[in-house]
């Protein structure tokens, strides 16, 4: 499956998590993370719902290496621990990251936490560890783990 076949469906994810929910966000996040020891920031967008229905949300992610340069891909199941103001939350995913010719597929959990101003936004927080496949153009080569932490901000609709 090519870069662009995979970008176009985290984003119909995204745009049916949004458009199915009474209360749907897109926001920002700035992201640290670190991949077997190897610093990474960038500036994920994300778009999704805490509310799908039956206790659970999804969101999806797209994220621009700012140092070094890469591209990141993402979906996430979220499971919401109540309706307040401060709402933590938990859950789990998959995401790619490809760094020039290194491609990293991971599987991922989430723990975060989202508290919503007086206004529609919501301030988020979250640790995501990722244990990833790595591979390259001659192959697969081994697994990393990795972890994330993100601050963001997201618009409820």
């Amino acid at each position: 499956m090519g870069k662009q076949t995979a970008v176009f469906l985290w984003l119909c994810l995204g745009l049916w998590a949004f458009a199915q929910s009474p209360k749907p966000f897109a926001g920002a996040s700035l992201v640290f993370q670190w991949v077997e020891g190897t610093p990474l920031t960038s500036l994920m967008l994300q778009a999704g719902s805490y509310n799908l229905g039956s206790g659970f949300g999804a969101r999806a992610n797209v994220g621009i290496g700012l140092s070094p340069s890469f591209l990141e891909l993402g979906a996430d199941l979220l499971f919401p621990f109540g309706t307040g103001r401060l709402l933590p939350y938990g859950g789990f995913g998959g995401n790619w990251v490809g760094l020039g010719v290194l491609n990293f597929f991971g599987i991922r959990g989430l723990a975060g936490v989202n508290y919503s101003t007086a206004s529609d936004t919501g301030l988020f927080a979250e640790a995501v560890p990722t244990l990833y496949l790595a591979s390259d153009a001659t192959g697969i080569y081994g697994t990393a783990f990795g972890i994330q932490i993100r601050f963001g901000v997201n618009y409820l609709f």
